[in-house]
């Protein structure tokens, strides 16, 4: 979303208003009007941040952050790398899997990277696909810089 679009319709709003009110109000509506950017800018991208923060419980292992570049917001999707549900009173299923070797062996070598035991290395990737599943089936994978 383009910030500068939001300040234009709402710069033509506050004019047309001031019009209302005679000359006098429609000259300081459009002095007011450039010094208003900045704080409505933050106050945009605050109220985004928030929006952004009540999907946290509808999104297990993963978050939304709205970010500013220059003239551009977004609400980005992250994973929560840092989530991990291995305290005893959660983990209360068991299943057994069965698998080739060299696939057991390259899930061992990437939980090892990740510096999380193996149990953990599967509760996150087992999350990470349900959420897939639970949103419709599309899925973004890779990983990505702003």
């Amino acid at each position: 979303m383009k910030m500068s679009k939001f300040f234009d319709l709402l710069s033509a709003d506050l004019k047309a208003l001031g019009k209302l009110g005679g000359p006098d109000l429609e000259t300081a509506v459009s002095r007011l009007i450039p010094t208003l950017e900045p704080v409505l800018r933050s106050r945009l991208l605050e109220a985004l941040t928030e929006i952004a923060g009540e999907f946290k419980d509808q999104l297990p292992g993963a978050r939304v952050e709205a970010r500013l570049a220059g003239d551009e917001v977004e609400l980005v999707y992250l994973q929560d790398e840092s989530v991990t549900r291995e305290t005893p009173s959660e983990l209360n299923a068991r299943i057994t899997l069965r698998l080739p070797e060299d696939l057991k062996a390259r899930i061992e070598s990437a939980a090892t990277q990740e510096g999380i035991s193996l149990n953990s290395w599967l509760l996150k990737a087992s999350e990470r696909g349900s959420l897939a599943v639970s949103i419709g089936r599309r899925q973004i994978k890779g990983k990505g810089r702003s």
